[in-house]
């Protein structure tokens, strides 16, 4: 039946048929093709004319579904198994329980070096390298974040494996690879033991200048934060260290120098530290740009966002699956985006600290990015996406701590102007009446005491009202500012000058003090009022009257008393003012 039904066929059946079975055959031999360039991949020769040795293009890779398959399975198996050949930008997710396998084959040819794989990027979740010996036996070496870094084969910053030094055969190393959650994308290479060496020490040296440069920090913002009390260092020291933390896991850093046999918290920290830097940062910039400067709205959402992000840290950490790391992922991203509105309602109030701020976190936000689109899948582990934080915090810290700074003088001079008001008068910056009065007593105390004397000279701005009827009260403010400012460059530093009423001032003189010293120092002010001014008006001149006495006053039997002493020299202010061309007068001497 079936043959008739062929040979009844139309010619139109007959012909998609024909196209059918043409598709199949070259489907076939694409896959014949591929597996047969996946099994004729090129020996990597290590003959020492290269340091280093890229196995792009030199290796071959296939996914083992179960994980389960041995090294001896898949030796047996090779031929059967659809290894393809693994390029320069290959980027896979491997699904929960599988496993990555690497093939390649090498030669050593130079027998007085030692060779080295190493797979440039940190955060796999474990690693192994397989390869017979001599006698054939099968050699293992084992390294990744589920391992603690002391029981690596090689404790580094990234895993490290020894190839096998003899140079008699082609050996075939087999590279198993886990690494759930994360889309996994690494450069293998083969690096000669002295290349890698010096490599390593290059990067140390880089990476210690930035780890050094974030202790010293640290360090200068809790200092900061201790002895000005200023809790805005205090929340910057928690930002960066937790910061520092982070990069130091994502590098490799920590795991070999700082919890080097912790297993479990090695392969746990970066995915805690790295989103917990982007909590620290939103509170950071919340605390120091202050809710005022932000608005309700995005206050509210500072504060609600680190509790959802917290919690959903801890539902990571309990359950880790593929949903709950892109769910932690996604509402870092989010605060990245919070912190930079943020920052740009700050921007827009004008304060200049505030900028620096900006300024400082904006790299950071922009090489946070990288991180998110990697385990996102959407970009491949390469230089930018390991370097990039580093480098980005690296311009940050110097920018925010002066930014800090600033923000901190600003703070103090408010603070120090708003302390100095219970001793000086606002108008002048001269010593107020209540505090004048308490060293005039006390200047009359030791006058007494000490059988010598000290001087008062009561100075009355004499056209004051002329300077507010002619030019308004700002000008004759202006006037009683420049006076202050005549007082203090005769005074000397033990004096005390002092507004004791609207336009009159006082100059206490401590003694001992002559009587030439006195009257030279009102002819001073007398003689200084006179010049003209660019600060005031064209024409105009500061007209004095000054009254100066010696203290204290025997002859009034005026003993201690500051009150006393002030109203005996006003009397005689007052009657001075009735003389128009007597500008001094003596009181007793």
């Amino acid at each position: 039946m079936s043959d008739i039904s062929w040979m009844g066929s139309t010619p139109g059946t007959r012909r998609a048929r024909g196209l059918a079975v043409c598709f199949a055959l070259f489907f076939f031999s694409l896959f014949a093709v591929a597996h047969a360039a996946a099994a004729n991949v090129p020996t990597v020769v290590l003959d020492g004319t290269q340091g280093s040795v890229p196995l792009a293009q030199r290796s071959v890779y296939w996914v083992d579904p179960s994980g389960e398959r041995t090294v001896q399975e898949l030796e047996a198996q090779q031929h059967e198994l659809p290894f393809a050949v693994r390029d320069a930008n290959h980027r896979l997710s491997l699904p929960e329980g599988s496993a990555l396998w690497v093939r390649f084959d090498a030669q050593v040819r130079d027998d007085r070096a030692r060779w080295e794989l190493e797979l440039a990027r940190s955060g796999t979740d474990r690693i192994s390298l397989y390869h017979r010996l001599a006698d054939g036996s099968w050699k293992e070496q084992h390294a990744g974040d589920r391992i603690a870094v002391r029981d690596w084969a090689f404790p580094d910053r990234y895993p490290v494996f020894s190839l096998d030094p003899r140079t008699d055969a082609v050996v075939t190393y087999w590279v198993r690879m886990e690494h759930a959650r994360v889309p996994f994308s690494g450069t293998l290479q083969i690096h000669k033991h002295t290349t890698l060496r010096e490599l390593r020490i290059h990067q140390q040296f880089l990476l210690g200048a930035y780890f050094g440069m974030a202790l010293l920090l640290t360090a200068t913002a809790v200092a900061n934060a201790l002895v000005f009390r200023d809790t805005s260092f205090a929340a910057y020291a928690v930002y960066i260290t937790v910061l520092g933390l982070a990069m130091a896991a994502s590098l490799g850093v920590a795991g070999q120098f700082l919890w080097p046999g912790a297993a479990r918290w090695n392969g746990l920290a970066e995915f805690i530290l790295m989103p917990m830097t982007a909590v620290c940062g939103l509170l950071f910039v919340r605390h120091v740009v202050q809710p005022r400067r932000i608005g309700r709205w995005l206050d509210r959402a500072a504060l609600g966002t680190p509790i959802l992000l917290t919690a959903l840290i801890l539902w990571d950490v309990l359950s880790p699956t593929t949903a709950s790391l892109q769910a932690v992922t996604a509402v870092a991203a989010l605060t990245m985006a919070l912190v930079y509105a943020m920052l740009w309602a700050a921007w827009r109030t004008g304060d200049r600290w505030v900028r620096w701020i900006a300024l400082g976190m904006l790299p950071v936000l922009l090489a946070g990015a990288l991180p998110v689109m990697r385990n996102f899948g959407l970009i491949s582990s390469g230089f930018l996406s390991q370097y990039a934080m580093v480098i980005a915090a690296a311009i940050e810290a110097p920018l925010l701590i002066y930014g800090l700074l600033q923000r901190s003088s600003l703070q103090h001079e408010a603070q120090a102007r708003a302390r100095a008001l219970a001793m000086t008068e606002p108008l002048t910056g001269l010593t107020n009446r209540h505090n004048f009065m308490l060293r005039l007593h006390e200047s009359l105390v030791r006058a007494q005491r000490y059988q010598h004397h000290a001087a008062l000279l009561l100075i009355s701005l004499d056209n004051h009202a002329w300077f507010a009827e002619e030019h308004g009260r700002e000008e004759a403010d202006r006037a009683l500012v420049i006076t202050g400012s005549l007082l203090r460059s005769v005074a000397r530093d033990v004096d005390t000058a002092s507004r004791v009423d609207d336009s009159t001032l006082a100059l206490l003189m401590e003694g001992p003090v002559r009587d030439a010293q006195a009257l030279a120092a009102a002819t001073s002010i007398v003689a200084s009022g006179l010049r003209p001014s660019l600060q005031l008006p064209v024409g105009s001149t500061l007209k004095f009257k000054i009254v100066v006495a010696l203290l204290p006053e025997a002859s009034q039997d005026l003993q201690q008393d500051a009150q006393a002493h002030l109203d005996w020299l006003r009397q005689a202010l007052d009657a001075l003012r009735k003389t128009p061309r007597k500008a001094i007068l003596k009181m007793n001497f």
